[in-house]
């Protein structure tokens, strides 16, 4: 299981966007596997970066709000 927080956005974003560049390059040079598994990383970061982009939108209940 990866568990993560909202404090490490930047680190993921910054991670994608190394990723795209790669993707390019493996295919720019032909290396279709390369950019595919690269690819599926991506995605799957995608969807790290929009749930804690969510998390982040979610005003968070106080846990003495009772």
């Amino acid at each position: 299981m990866f568990l993560t927080i909202a404090e490490f956005l930047p680190e993921h974003r910054r991670h994608h966007r190394q990723l795209l560049q790669i993707i390019t390059a493996a295919e720019a040079r032909g290396q279709a596997r390369m950019a595919e598994m690269n690819r599926q990383v991506t995605d799957n970061l995608e969807k790290v970066i929009t749930a804690l982009e969510h998390d982040t939108d979610t005003p968070q209940e106080s846990a003495d709000a009772s």
